[in-house]
């Protein structure tokens, strides 16, 4: 019975070491969920075309359900090692009471053994030969020991059942929360490139668009100076025109001169009308340019902050596994990521 005794007794605190680590386990998830929901939230704060349904989210959802269900599976376990232990403590008890009685009365008995006639304190006792206050066999006081120790050795085996779930469960839910963490990991940087990818393409256009826009200006400078030019030449064929309306007499004739400068006139006025009729084309153009700039610096300001979220809010709270201390991973699982590998 002794030997059963301390066999129990180191059960117990087998199981209650694993529960421990169970429970340990079971707190440092609170850490990852806590993460993975920040990641939820921050990625909230996206803007315009960005606010979508992507990867990462559905990732980063699969993330906190695994999590969730790893918890239930932790608590469950946890609920069923404090449940053994308590069995295997009230075994135990019963073991010390039938050990404290078995050793009271071998102690009884021996005294009993070695009374003789000329013993200290015998008296005599009336009709004790009558008492029977007995309330077992020989038989059913062997068998209630034996249920003892069949209890006893029943819960230690009932405690390696547990013992073994734990361990398992342990692992596998390290495993589970670890490819996940993975997995996200990669959707945030698969995520990262594409939104990096987009900004170049928006940087380029948008380079390209004031790029034209400085061109146009450059090209309306030189038509406006173009039509003050043909305007010079205007005012000056005009001029002419006006002085020789001034002739005397006779000299006032249409003549060849006269022809030509109307007609000098004429291609003068339609020269500076194609000239304006150009400058408010070009003027057009970069109004609608004006436009697509503004539309390219939001959507480039879309990207720097999805990018800002994703990168160093997202992947910022993500750099060391929360819970890389408290468990065991296998040999073929790769250290922890880090955003700090990421080039962009």
């Amino acid at each position: 019975m002794e030997r059963e005794k301390d066999k129990l007794s180191k059960k117990i605190n087998q199981v209650e070491n694993k529960r421990r680590d169970v429970e340990k386990q079971l707190h440092d998830t609170e850490n990852q969920l806590k993460v993975a929901q920040e990641n939820l939230y921050e990625r909230e704060k996206r803007q315009g075309i960005d606010v979508v349904h992507d990867n990462v989210e559905r990732e980063l959802i699969r993330e906190i359900d695994t999590i969730k269900n790893s918890q239930m599976k932790l608590r469950q376990m946890l609920e069923r090692l404090n449940t053994q232990n308590s069995l295997n403590r009230a075994s135990l008890h019963e073991l010390e009471l039938d050990s404290a009685d078995k050793f009271r009365a071998l102690s009884l008995d021996s005294a009993a053994h070695h009374m003789t006639v000329s013993s200290r304190g015998l008296n005599f006792h009336l009709g004790i030969e009558n008492v029977d206050n007995t309330v077992a066999t020989p038989d059913s006081w062997m068998k209630f020991t034996e249920d003892n120790i069949k209890r006893s050795a029943s819960e230690r085996v009932q405690s390696d059942e547990y013992l073994n779930m734990a361990d398992n469960l342990l692992k596998e839910t390290a495993t589970d929360m670890w490819n996940q963490y993975n997995t996200v990991n990669e959707a945030f940087e698969q995520r990262i490139h594409e939104t990096n990818v987009a900004k170049d393409k928006i940087q380029n256009h948008l380079s390209a668009v004031i790029q034209e826009i400085f061109d146009l200006e450059k090209n309306i400078e030189f038509i406006k100076k173009a039509i003050l030019d043909k305007e010079s030449y205007l005012r000056l064929a005009q001029s002419r025109l006006e002085t020789r309306t001034r002739r005397p007499g006779v000299e006032l004739t249409r003549d060849q001169a006269m022809h030509r400068l109307i007609q000098e006139i004429e291609d003068l006025h339609a020269s500076i009308q194609d000239l304006k009729n150009k400058q408010a084309l070009e003027e057009n153009a970069i109004q609608h340019l004006l436009r697509t700039k503004a539309t390219l610096e939001q959507d480039l300001s879309v990207k720097n902050n999805s990018m800002h979220i994703d990168r160093e809010r997202c992947l910022g709270n993500r750099r060391t596994y929360p819970s890389i201390q408290s468990v065991s991973y296998p040999a073929t699982v790769a250290m922890p990521y880090s955003s700090q590998s990421i080039v962009y």
